[in-house]
């Protein structure tokens, strides 16, 4: 077990922590947008905006109004796009493979918590071999409630036979941390994920930041503050 003795389980976001998703996100977004005579976005340019969801991220792609007509068909021709296309560039973060590792090496048991819908989860998670591997997967249709509410993170407690309190949370936006701490979680920030360069992470309340994936392994050891 870890040698921080409150933490007994962590729980993961997906995008921008456990996965570098970008490049099929981006990539679904720029095919639509080509569709309609659209510039593309670089990946850098939209990667702030993943946290929030496709539609949030194709409002930092189009200058238009999502109730619009334009909007709603790039959107869910993005959506169709990135269905088929869902884990065809995603890689690990570098270092989370080792993590995930060490986790099981000492017997922690680890979850998924992400808004990303099922229809998205569970066929980027079998790609990449982790549906089997994990012990926990909500995504943002399993409960009635998404992040920032603490339900989906209470759920997966619960499905890991944890008390909140013992479990970690790690994400890389001010919901992922808001979610935790409502639902009594600890909550680390990974700097490594889709954070823009205007955001403040050291003021959204974490109990810790991680720069790296392996950091965490350091925090869990009491090696990090």
């Amino acid at each position: 077990m870890a040698l921080n003795p409150t933490v007994s389980a962590v729980l993961f976001d997906l995008d921008g922590t456990l996965l570098d998703t970008a490049p099929d996100l981006v990539f679904a977004a720029n095919a639509a947008l080509a569709e309609a005579d659209i510039p593309p976005r670089s990946v850098d340019e939209l990667k702030p905006c993943i946290s929030g969801g496709i539609a949030v991220m194709l409002r930092c792609a189009l200058n238009e109004d999502d109730k619009s007509a334009l909007f709603q068909r790039v959107l869910q021709r993005t959506l169709e796009l990135y269905q088929v296309h869902v884990a065809d560039r995603t890689r690990f973060f570098d270092g989370v493979e080792l993590v995930l590792d060490e986790l099981e090496r000492r017997g922690i048991p680890w979850g998924i918590v992400t808004n990303k819908m099922s229809r998205f989860t569970d066929p980027l998670l079998a790609k990449l071999n982790l549906a089997d591997r994990t012990d926990c997967i909500i995504s943002g249709d399993t409960t009635a409630e998404k992040k920032p509410r603490p339900l989906p993170l209470l759920e997966a407690s619960r499905r890991l036979q944890r008390a909140p309190k013992e479990c970690v949370y790690v994400g890389d936006a001010p919901g992922d941390v808001e979610a935790g701490r409502r639902a009594g979680m600890t909550t680390l920030t990974a700097l490594y994920g889709y954070i823009a360069a205007d955001q403040e992470p050291c003021n959204w309340g974490a109990d810790g930041l991680l720069t790296a994936p392996g950091d965490l392994l350091l925090w869990l050891d009491g090696a990090l503050p």
